[in-house]
């Protein structure tokens, strides 16, 4: 994935984004929870611990959208800082 430069989006585009990071990330929380519950329950129920580490995959998409979404919000807060 391309890096944007975050100093040449607007503000509106900024928030955007976050708010789009937020989103995406709650989804995917999400469906590492249904992931991790139904691989606990075959994982009783038919003794195969196959599924049960799958959500473990996606925990390094959240880790990077929570850091782009820092990085948004401090660039928010440094436009908002800045004597204009």
């Amino acid at each position: 994935m391309k890096q944007q430069d975050l100093s040449k989006l607007t503000v509106d585009e900024l928030k955007t984004k976050s708010k789009i990071l937020k989103i995406s990330s709650i989804v995917i929380l999400v469906a590492m929870a249904i992931m991790l519950i139904s691989g606990i329950f075959f994982m009783l129920k038919m003794k195969s611990p196959v599924l049960t580490f799958l959500p473990v995959a996606f925990l390094p998409l959240v880790i990077v959208f929570s850091n782009q979404i820092k990085s948004i919000k401090e660039e928010l807060n440094k436009r908002e800082n800045s004597p204009n």
